[in-house]
């Protein structure tokens, strides 16, 4: 009968042993490594300074020869990412090329006219403006959205605004609470040229 106990003791002492060094044996989650990252998308990679022949062909890649450089602005371009996607874009101070003018306010373009100055929400059809159109005169922005890693240099990079009275003076890129923006003066007004999620809008700062 001894012996019988003497068993079984060595059993549930076996047991124990063997649950005890499962117990210390078995993974922790340490909460400094959380299983699901919570970090923001990566910083955007600032990339080198555009060459003018970038900048053109750029254009050409969007507009063929219906819009040009204006190259009688000191600053004639920007780059920043200005629709918020991670992704380099450009800001191009452009005039109408010669005699292209039905190219520029084609119905079928394909680049979107607008001006940033005309208000974002007209219920009453009567109240709302005419629909933008380019004269010889204008001078025009032309904001080219990039796609992922290659920004706006990329080959594929083709969704872009053309905006009337929207190229001032002391033309910058300026970081806000709405990303990053285009700040100028528009007929002596400073204010900001930012991207609504479907246009681009002109808010005065006074």
């Amino acid at each position: 009968m001894s012996k019988f106990f003497l068993t079984l003791l060595s059993i549930i002492l076996a047991l124990t042993t063997a649950c005890h060094s499962a117990k210390i044996e078995a993974p922790t989650t340490s909460a400094a490594t959380p299983a699901h990252s919570t970090s923001s998308k990566p910083a955007l990679k600032a990339e080198p300074r555009p060459s003018d022949a970038e900048v053109r062909a750029a254009l050409i890649r969007n507009y063929e020869d219906a819009a040009v450089i204006d190259s009688s602005r000191a600053t004639p371009f920007l780059v920043g990412d200005f629709n918020g996607d991670n992704s380099e874009d450009i800001a191009i101070v452009v005039k109408p090329g010669k005699g292209k003018l039905s190219k520029l306010n084609s119905e079928y373009a394909n680049w979107i006219l607008e001006d940033p100055r005309q208000p974002v929400h007209i219920k009453d059809l009567k109240s709302r403006p005419a629909p933008v159109t380019v004269t010889s005169k204008d001078s025009l922005l032309a904001v080219i959205h990039g796609v992922k890693s290659e920004g706006w240099r990329s080959a594929i990079a083709k969704q872009t605004y053309l905006l009337k009275n929207a190229a001032g003076e002391s033309f910058e890129k300026q970081s806000s609470r709405r990303g990053e923006v285009i700040r100028e003066k528009l007929d002596g007004t400073d204010g900001i040229i930012y991207f609504t999620g479907g246009k681009y809008a002109w808010h005065p700062i006074i």
